[in-house]
């Protein structure tokens, strides 16, 4: 893990060194709400949290950045009525948007810090445990910026003892122009 980060840190790093700052610089905090698909659909319901991305220009129309963030899913009640529980995403992944005007796609890669926690009762006696793991993440958004306004909507996903776990999210954010 220490070499993707490392690798991931000095990515960004050459490629931000190796342009002259040419476009914006922004810092961008959102409310984000994700539906799960697929297997990850089956167990989990309705997620929402927060991210903030940090965009700097490379050009009129390209940004790099970093999203780190957390979201939360909360397990479904028709899953087991003897257990609950919660999955946490936290996005660690590299961006790079492009804008077409107001309109624009973005591609994320990165890690994804994922923690689990169960309770359950049988017998009349409560059990419970957590677990937490660092995979692979990757997103594909596209959005529409109104003013200062972020509106996107994206399909991200995590790779998990072999899954392949994912949801569709829709942000709403708030850019801030540093330069």
């Amino acid at each position: 893990m220490k070499k993707v980060l490392l690798g991931l840190f000095f990515t960004v790093f050459t490629v931000l060194t190796g342009y002259g700052q040419q476009g914006r610089i922004n810092i961008n905090a959102g409310v984000d709400f994700g539906l799960p698909v697929g297997s990850f659909g089956d167990v989990y319901g309705f997620g929402y949290g927060t991210t903030v991305k940090g965009l700097y220009g490379i050009s009129e129309a390209g940004q790099v950045g970093l999203t780190l963030g957390y979201q939360r899913f909360g397990l479904k009640d028709s899953y087991d009525e003897n257990m609950s529980g919660s999955m946490g995403i936290s996005p660690v992944f590299a961006v790079y948007r492009h804008n077409f005007g107001g309109l624009y796609v973005e591609p994320q890669a990165g890690l994804s810090i994922n923690s689990v926690s169960l309770k359950a009762s049988a017998g009349g006696m409560d059990f419970g445990g957590s677990a937490s793991n660092t995979s692979f993440g990757y997103a594909a958004g596209l959005g529409y910026l109104i003013g200062n306004i972020d509106i996107s909507a994206r399909y991200q996903g995590l790779t998990q003892s072999g899954e392949n776990l994912s949801f569709i999210g829709l942000r709403i954010g708030y850019s801030f122009g540093i330069k």
